[in-house]
């Protein structure tokens, strides 16, 4: 068992590598063992190409023939981008599977786990499960929700305050915490902002850190008071950038797609957007 978590450990290490790429995919890692020593590993690096499972044994440095292999999430069982991971395992004839967490996804729920324990194959679940399920809890909300997992980030001092009262804010957060801001804008799909907060600070929304990834970026303009001149709209073409709006003013709507913008219409509800019909 302690041997199990180390290797399923290392495979989490290696599925973090995919925050990003992968979305709206799981992260997923895979580790093959043979005798106590890796002999193949990999992660599903790229939406649309091929999964942890795959990399895994492409990677192997001798024959995964009787071998184990440890995944962080429970491998597929339906035909999507990619083949069904299951089958290949079966077909490199691995002994021994050590699975992090199931997949709540009804196209794969157990399916693939039974085909492999008929093939002959030792199963162990639930390895390091809330690590496996904490590594995907994002993908996990989705998948059973059918809603958008959604964190909210705001800096405040001690006594409530978020800015000074003449609006001249000054970071109030450290370095690590922007930086993690960074790491969290790189990880989800999307990132979403009012307009006010555009007109006062002009951000750009990007990730600015090593090998970040820019999101979509969201504006919530009731109005549609947000500046063509603006940091967000003038790289739009370059940062796919959203304006959602009640304002239905076809000439508006124009100038900002010919920006390079997506217009999304939304009911508003006193004056506000309806947040949640939006999501």
């Amino acid at each position: 068992m302690e041997n199990d978590e180390h290797f399923m450990n290392l495979a989490i290490l290696l599925a973090r590598k995919g925050g990003g790429n992968v979305n709206p995919n799981p992260q997923v890692g895979a580790i093959i063992v043979n005798d106590g020593q890796i002999i193949g590993q990999g992660y599903h690096e790229k939406y649309g190409e091929a999964h942890a499972e795959i990399n895994a044994f492409k990677s192997c440095i001798e024959s995964p023939e009787g071998s184990t292999i440890y995944v962080t999430l429970e491998p597929c069982a339906h035909q999507g981008k990619q083949p069904p991971c299951f089958e290949a395992i079966i077909k490199n004839k691995v002994k021994r599977v050590v699975i992090g967490s199931l997949d709540p996804n009804p196209l794969v729920a157990g399916k693939g786990i039974e085909a492999m324990k008929k093939a002959g194959i030792d199963v162990s679940l639930k390895v390091l499960e809330k690590e496996c399920k904490d590594l995907n809890k994002i993908f996990f909300h989705y998948v059973t929700q059918r809603t958008p997992y959604v964190m909210m980030k705001y800096a405040m001092t001690l006594d409530g305050k978020i800015a000074t009262y003449k609006g001249q804010s000054k970071w109030i957060t450290g370095e690590k915490a922007r930086q993690k801001v960074h790491e969290d804008r790189s990880r989800f799909m999307a990132i979403m902002i009012g307009v006010e907060t555009l007109l006062k600070d002009d951000p750009q929304l990007t990730a600015r850190i090593k090998n970040g990834i820019n999101t979509i970026r969201i504006i919530c303009d009731t109005q549609l008071r947000t500046p063509l001149t603006s940091k967000i709209v003038s790289t739009a073409f370059e940062i796919p950038t959203i304006i959602a709006t009640s304002n239905e003013n076809i000439q508006k709507h124009q100038a900002f797609i010919e920006a390079g913008c997506e217009i999304l219409l939304v009911s508003s509800i006193s004056e506000h957007l309806d947040l949640k019909r939006k999501l």
